[in-house]
This record gives C-alpha cells, structure tokens and sequence, in this order.
C-alpha cells in the first residue's frame, strides 16, 4: 500500500549518478540535510559501457539503504531524509530493477520519456510494489495538447494514485526544437512557456501536480535569474523543481514558504464558520472557489514555513514571494 507522500515534499529534486561514491551519505541527511528528494540516475548520467556495474551498485545500495538511515536516526531521531528516487534507462530496467532486494528501501521511479501508451506498462512494472512513479515528459509528443490529453486519460485510468508528479523535462523540450536557454532568460521568456502552461492546464485541471524543469545556468553568480524563475514556478503551480547544483537548493526551496497574509488568508478560508465570500488584505475571498487554493496554501506552510511580515498576495500584487535571506 502506498504510503501517503505530499507532492509539496519534492521541493529542489537533485539527481545524483549512480555511481556517486558517497550518495548513501546524501540519502542519510549527513550531507546537505536540507536536501528534500534525490534521484539516482542510471539514464543520461551513466555510460552505456558501465550499465551492469550501475545496476550492481543500486542492489548493494539499495540493500545499506535502511541501515544507513537507521544509523542516522539513532545520531538524531528527529532527522529527515530526502524522498529518493530511481531514474532507469527504460521500462525493462525498471522491471529489473523492481525486484531487487530492498527495493522497498526508496520511495519511486522517474520514469523516462512517456509517451501516449506507455504509463500501463510502468504500472505494471511496480505493480507488487510500494512505489510511486514520476512519468517525464520530454519528447516531441509533449507539444501535441491532443496527445497530452491522451497521455493524462491514461493517467486517469490507469491507477492514478501511483503518479506523485510529473516532470517536465525543459532541456529535452528544448533540444526537441534544436534550441537550449538564451544567456539567463527564464524559463517564462521562451518558446516553452505555451507548452508549460498547456500542461498545467491538461494535467493540473484533472489533479496532476507538476515539477519545473532545471535551471541549467550555474554561473548565475547574483541567482538572481534563478530567483525569478522559481518564483514564476510557484505562481504557476509547479509543486518542485529540478536542480543540478547544492546552491540551488535553499533558493528553490525558500521559493515555497508562505507569506503570513497568504497563511492568513487561507486559514479564514477553510474556516468552517467561513462567510460564503468575505473580505481580507484588499481581495474577495470566496470559499467555494478559494478553497483548493487555501488548501495547497496550508501544505507549502506545514513543509516549508510561514514568512513573518510578508504581504499576502494581494496586498504586494505578488504571489508566493521569496524572502530577501534566500540570496544569501
């Protein structure tokens, strides 16, 4: 049975090679405590040559996995670990890959190149299992609305319970047109943004939390672009995001605190003695259509905290504001 995993958790998602010598203590929280969720990769980030020994380090990972964190617990029992994922190279790996021992020890696969047609199978492929499935998508079927639609009805058919996210895979997107980012634009200043917000609308509108695609710029010395990116991404919806660096990690995250007018805001909404529409901070409230709203809200503020003195979105005309210290 599947444990109960709020998408809100991903928060910045690093992907790490399989092959990274010291991942266990990545997974245990010795190192970059901060860190919410990890994949460990056996795609992109793996050499077709070192494939076998990539799988043989998974089993023996996957295996130290509990002790590791039982070690880790016993150093301080109010630890947290990140949500660790398996990214295989293809469905036939995930099969293999789901009946390892201690395969119980993580939380998921990342699930390559979706395509229309291709969720049944990774359904059955973790069928015996616990595990979640994050399906990317990243292939040229992703400008198709209708084919998306299609790909989101499977979704919907095809245990629906078992997709925490799914992952919009920005680079692929873009290498799909024979483009990649321009200088330190975001993500919003290019040919992507009808193709996210279409997404948004498919997948989100039938209850389908997405994460964001990586920011690839590390030298964005001031991340300052960075900074605007995944504050677009909150007010879009996105529930995480990709990162490819550890200076990533406490700017996306700090994206996802609550302003205290916006915590405000939601708490009188969920009131159960709530008018039917009432005013606060200059805007309407309207519980009948403010509630999923005021409920994605509450989850950000119990993950990633209440901003004290911060204007709610009305009052600032911004949404999910980022705090000056996350520049830091």
């Amino acid at each position: 049975m599947l444990k109960y995993t709020s998408p809100f958790e991903l928060g910045a998602t690093l992907y790490m090679p399989v092959l990274k010598k010291d991942a266990l203590e990545y997974i245990a929280g010795h190192k970059l405590p901060e860190l919410r969720s990890m994949v460990l990769c056996l795609e992109d980030a793996l050499l077709e040559t070192d494939v076998l020994v990539g799988l043989d380090t998974l089993e023996k990972t996957l295996l130290k996995i509990g002790q590791v964190k039982a070690d880790a617990k016993a150093e301080d029992k109010d630890r947290r670990f990140p949500l660790v994922f398996v990214r295989p190279r293809n469905l036939d790996m995930a099969k293999r890959i789901s009946e390892m021992a201690g395969i119980h020890n993580i939380d998921g696969f990342v699930a390559p190149k979706v395509r229309p047609g291709d969720h049944e199978k990774w359904v059955n492929a973790v069928r015996e299992t616990d595990l979640y499935l994050m399906p990317t998508l990243e292939t040229t079927e992703v400008f198709d609305v209708a084919a998306m639609t299609a790909l989101r009805d499977e979704f919907l058919s095809n245990a629906p319970d078992r997709v925490l996210a799914l992952r919009v895979g920005g680079n692929d997107l873009m290498s799909c047109l024979g483009l990649r980012r321009v200088g330190r634009t975001t993500l919003y200043e290019g040919p992507l943004f009808y193709t996210i917000s279409m997404l948004m609308s498919v997948m989100k509108s039938k209850g389908f939390n997405l994460t964001a695609p990586v920011f690839e710029i590390i030298d964005d010395n001031d991340q300052k672009s960075l900074l605007d990116e995944v504050t677009r991404d909150v007010n879009f919806g996105f529930v995480g995001k990709t990162i490819i660096h550890p200076s990533q990690i406490d700017i996306v995250q700090n994206a996802f605190r609550v302003s205290d007018g916006d915590f405000e805001a939601a708490k009188r909404i969920l009131d159960v003695d709530a008018p039917a529409v009432f005013k606060f901070g200059g805007s309407m409230c309207e519980p009948a259509t403010h509630r999923t709203w005021a409920q994605r809200i509450m989850s950000r503020a119990d993950i990633y905290g209440v901003i004290q003195g911060e204007a709610s979105a009305s009052e600032s005309g911004i949404v999910g504001t980022v705090p000056p210290r996350a520049l830091d």
